[in-house]
C-alpha cells in the first residue's frame, strides 16, 4: 500500500502568499495603467464629452498644441464640424476657432474662407511680398504686393484687331496673348467679337490710375475700385479687361451675351473671372464682369467648377 503524503501547512501558506502577490501585482498594474491613461489626451477629451471616435479624429488631425487649446474649452461639436470643411487647413485651426467665437452667426465655410484668404485683416495691413516662384499662379491682391520695379520680360503689344487705343499701348505677356487668341477665335465662331481695353500697367501707371480715382471720387471709393501701386494684378501682365466690340460699357457689360459667354467658357483657356459679384468680401474688390486673369487651364477649371476665388485656391493648394 502506497504511502500518502500531506503538504505541510507552511506550503499552503507560501502558495497563498504567491497568489496574493500575483493578484496584487495585477491590480497594481491595472491601476497604474488607469492612472497613465487618465493623463492622455484621449481620456481628457472623452471626459469632456467627445466620443472615443471623435477624440481620435481630433488627435489624428490636429497638433498637440491645438489639443491642449481644446482642453481649455468646453465641449463644442462645431470644432468637429470645422474639421469637415472642404478647405480646412489644420495649421489654421486656432485662427478659425478664435474667429468663430467672435462671429458665431457666420457659416463655418465662410469662416474658413475668410481666415484662409486673410480677409480677417485690414486691407494693405500685412504687406506681404508676392512669391514669384509661383509662375503664372502668383497672387497679387490687397495683402500681396509686387516690387515697384517689377516688369514681365515677355510683354508683347496687342494688335489693334483685339484692343482699343494706339498700337503698343496695350501689352500682355506672351502666354496671355496666345490663350486670348484661342479664346477670341472660339467666341468669334459664336458671333462674339472680344476686345481688350486694358492689360499690363506699370507701377507708375497704376499710381496714376489710383490717384485719379482718389482725386475724383475720394479714398474710400478709390480703394474699392482700384489697387494701390504694387498691389495691382495688372502689373503682372496676366490680367486683362475684356469687353466686346458692341459693348464696352462697365455698367451694362455684365448683362451682355459676351459677358455670359466669358463666364461659361473663359476657364477653358486658363482665364478666371477675378472679381465675382458674390465674393467681394474675399477679393476686396467690387464686381468686375470684365476683369479676367490668366492662371492656367488646370487652376481655372478647378476654380470654375468649385465656385471659389483665386485667393481661396491659392491658400489651400499653393501657399504651403
Amino acid at each position: 500500500m502506497k504511502k500518502k503524503y500531506k503538504l505541510k501547512s507552511s506550503v499552503y501558506y507560501f502558495i497563498g502568499i504567491i497568489i496574493i502577490l500575483i493578484i496584487g501585482i495585477n491590480f497594481g498594474i491595472k491601476k497604474y495603467q488607469e492612472y497613465q491613461y487618465q493623463k492622455t489626451n484621449e481620456y481628457k477629451l472623452t471626459s469632456m464629452g467627445y466620443t472615443l471616435e471623435q477624440a481620435q479624429t481630433l488627435m489624428n488631425t490636429l497638433t498637440d498644441d491645438d489639443i491642449s487649446y481644446i482642453l481649455t474649452l468646453r465641449f463644442d461639436e462645431q470644432i468637429l464640424n470645422l474639421l469637415k470643411e472642404k478647405y480646412f487647413i489644420k495649421d489654421k485651426f486656432k485662427e478659425y476657432y478664435d474667429y468663430y467665437k467672435e462671429n458665431k452667426k457666420k457659416e463655418l465655410k465662410d469662416i474658413v474662407a475668410i481666415i484662409n484668404t486673410k480677409t480677417n485683416n485690414e486691407y494693405y495691413s500685412l504687406d506681404l511680398n508676392t512669391d514669384m516662384d509661383k509662375g503664372y499662379a502668383i497672387l497679387v491682391n490687397k495683402y500681396y504686393k509686387l516690387d515697384s520695379s517689377y516688369e514681365p520680360d515677355d510683354l508683347i503689344s496687342v494688335k489693334m484687331d483685339y484692343s482699343w487705343g494706339e498700337y503698343g499701348s496695350v501689352k500682355v505677356r506672351q502666354i496671355v496673348m496666345d490663350k486670348f487668341l484661342d479664346m477670341w477665335n472660339a467666341a468669334h465662331e459664336d458671333g462674339i467679337y472680344l476686345m481688350i481695353s486694358s492689360a499690363y500697367r506699370s507701377y507708375s501707371e497704376q499710381t496714376t490710375v489710383y490717384e485719379n480715382y482718389k482725386k475724383d471720387y475720394g479714398e474710400n471709393y478709390a480703394n474699392k475700385i482700384a489697387a494701390l501701386p504694387g498691389y495691382s494684378e495688372h502689373q503682372t501682365g496676366l490680367s486683362i479687361d475684356i469687353f466686346s466690340k458692341t459693348n464696352s460699357n462697365r455698367n451694362t457689360f455684365s448683362e451682355s451675351v459676351a459677358a455670359q459667354w466669358l463666364v461659361d467658357n473663359a476657364y477653358k483657356y486658363g482665364f478666371i473671372l477675378r472679381y465675382p459679384s458674390d465674393k467681394v468680401n474675399l477679393t476686396g474688390y467690387q464686381f468686375e464682369s470684365w476683369h479676367y486673369r490668366y492662371v492656367g487651364e488646370d487652376i481655372a477649371e478647378y476654380i470654375h467648377n468649385n465656385d471659389i476665388t483665386f485667393e481661396e485656391y491659392y491658400a489651400y493648394f499653393l501657399d504651403k
